[in-house]
């Protein structure tokens, strides 16, 4: 039977013609056969030493007869996303330019103070070049948790989706949504018809990665990025385990950071997710090492890693000598280096040409007094100049508002028409200029907005100079903090006696580098802030202290107030109150 069923097939095929496929045997199809030309992958590169390396690469692991065939279900590979394969200069990280956007300009929003501080470290360094802090990707973690905390996923999505429909900055022809590098997207499509299998292995959050790369069709479960907690809507404090979600709910966002996926973490989420370890890698910077030597130890298929270097200053907003020497140092690692400048025939596609970078005036920190925020020359002249910035004014409401039952409780001593609300600008260390204020008691107001004024103009340095409350009235923490402040009802450290601070007739200036100390009978030291031990040691110099020769010092004793430094029985440097 089987050898005449093999009969039968030859003959069909002889009598359509051994060159014709079998759908040409319609007797009314007379046509010539036409064969679909070759997809061809890389129109967006010049030929180059990475391309070639990737494609022998491929050629060679999906050759059925080559010793490194790779079967397709292990064909995994891994893709870095801001740096890689989208845009990440404009003029920062995405995700940075939205918790920036989300924390500042959303009027929709009120940021508690440390989303708000991390949101203007973002805006200083892209506008003003003033460098992150240390670790800084932790703490824009933690920021970016709390900034879109009670969302749910749908809201948390469009809103990307709504930023990202916005002109990229420093770019013309593009919104954010739209940067990605076309020649990385044309390694996607190859990778693709060659039986691999794509993920993006990202640091930033995984819910905006998902948003950002719907567009060019990869499937968000193969997304893997920063993780907070999700909860039902209705789920309150209960555990998962203990509680089920009911056919009306919706799935939120929680302030809990479970995972920044950078360095090792990207392998342990890959590890975790995928299951299997990746036969190539692709990443821009540091943070992608770890994955790419994940790849590279592959126990079981041949394997190779590649990194993007930005050394396209012309098309692109970059730092060539910077990335040069990242190149060399790629190598030296193993891995396959591209040059967005040297391979790319095109990096965001036609009819998108670099821009300088635009930032408009940003007057809203001053025209709601927004303490705490940076401001720059030109928001102070939009708002009027500098004499604008400065007064001694009743306590607004909503300021009386947010002192009560913290700065602020009901005594028989001191009541609201007894104290007055400052308005004042403070440059930091870092030649910042800030928006500051400070309750002080009429009897010293205007004295106290004075010695500001005149600090101000001397660039006299005050790193915060915000309401307690922010703190929750709790010292401690507000001087660990450097803050400066004034009112406070509250009793001296240490005893049941009022402060000044009570009355609003005391001032404290950089509190952590100027600290409050007394030392005890038994030998012990008790110090305020606990933090600021080394700067009780007078002798060595250090920012934002203050002495007899320092300016604060003099302006404030000649109007009339004395300095804890010059106290015997303690040390208070911080400290000024007035001589009654």
């Amino acid at each position: 039977m089987k050898q005449k069923k093999l009969w039968m097939l030859a003959a069909i095929l002889i009598l359509c013609g051994t060159t014709a496929t079998l759908a040409s045997c319609s007797k009314d199809d007379d046509s010539p056969v036409v064969t679909p030309a070759a997809k061809e992958y890389f129109t967006q590169w010049n030929q180059c030493e990475a391309l070639t390396a990737l494609q022998d690469y491929v050629q060679d692991v999906t050759n059925v007869n080559s010793p490194n065939y790779i079967q397709e279900e292990d064909r995994i590979a891994t893709f870095d996303m801001d740096g890689t394969f989208v845009g990440e200069l404009y003029p920062s990280y995405f995700e940075y330019n939205l918790l920036e956007y989300r924390a500042l300009d959303d009027p929709t929003y009120e940021a508690p103070k440390d989303v708000m501080e991390t949101a203007q470290e973002i805006r200083d360094f892209v506008r003003t070049g003033k460098k992150l802090p240390d670790h800084f990707d932790m703490k824009h973690a933690y920021a970016a948790a709390k900034a879109y905390a009670g969302m749910t996923l749908a809201e948390f999505d469009a809103y990307v989706k709504a930023y990202a429909a916005q002109p990229a900055n420093g770019f013309s022809g593009m919104t954010y949504g739209e940067s990605f590098y076309k020649p990385m997207l044309e390694v996607f499509d190859y990778l693709k018809g060659n039986g691999f299998t794509c993920y993006v292995v990202s640091g930033s959050d995984r819910f905006i990665c998902r948003a950002l790369t719907e567009a060019i069709g990869i499937p968000s479960n193969r997304v893997i990025g920063m993780d907070v907690r999700l909860v039902s809507s209705a789920q309150g404090t209960a555990e998962g385990v203990n509680y089920t979600m009911g056919r009306e709910e919706s799935i939120l966002r929680t302030d809990e950071l479970i995972i920044k996926n950078l360095k090792t973490n990207k392998v342990k989420q890959i590890a975790q997710e995928i299951g299997k370890v990746p036969v190539l890698s692709f990443g821009n910077s540091g943070g992608d090492a770890a994955m790419h030597n994940y790849a590279l130890s592959n126990p079981k298929y041949k394997s190779a890693a590649f990194m993007l270097i930005a050394d396209d200053d012309q098309r692109d907003h970059a730092s060539r000598e910077k990335v040069l020497t990242l190149g060399q140092q790629w190598r030296e690692a193993g891995y396959h280096v591209i040059s967005m400048r040297d391979d790319f025939k095109t990096i965001y596609g036609e009819g998108v040409t670099k821009t300088d970078f635009s930032f408009p005036v940003d007057i809203k920190p001053l025209t709601e007094w927004q303490a705490g925020r940076t401001v720059s020359q030109e928001a102070v002249e939009a708002f009027g100049g500098i004499d604008n910035c400065f007064a001694a004014d009743p306590i607004p409401d909503g300021v009386w508002q947010r002192m009560q039952g913290k700065t602020y409780k009901e005594n028989p001593y001191i009541g609201r028409d007894d104290l007055r609300h400052i308005r004042a600008l403070h440059w930091d260390y870092d030649n910042q200029m800030h928006v500051g204020e400070m309750i002080v008691n009429k009897q010293i107001a205007d004295r106290v907005a004075t010695i500001l004024r005149q600090l101000f103009d001397a660039k006299y340095p005050i790193q915060r100079m915000l309401l307690p409350d922010v703190y929750d009235a709790d010292d401690e923490t507000q001087m660990r903090d450097n803050n400066s402040s004034s009112f406070c009802y509250r009793a001296i450290a240490g005893t049941t006696k009022l402060s000044k601070h009570a009355r609003g007739l005391a001032i404290d200036i950089n509190t952590l580098y100027n600290p409050y100390y007394k030392d005890r009978a038994d030998g012990t030291r008790f110090i305020q802030p606990a933090t600021a031990e080394a700067y009780c040691d007078r002798t060595w110099d250090f920012p934002y202290k203050i002495d007899h020769d320092d300016l604060c010092f003099r302006l404030f004793t000649e109007a009339g107030f004395e300095w804890g430094g010059d106290w015997t029985s303690c040390k208070d440097f911080q400290h000024f109150e007035l001589i009654e």
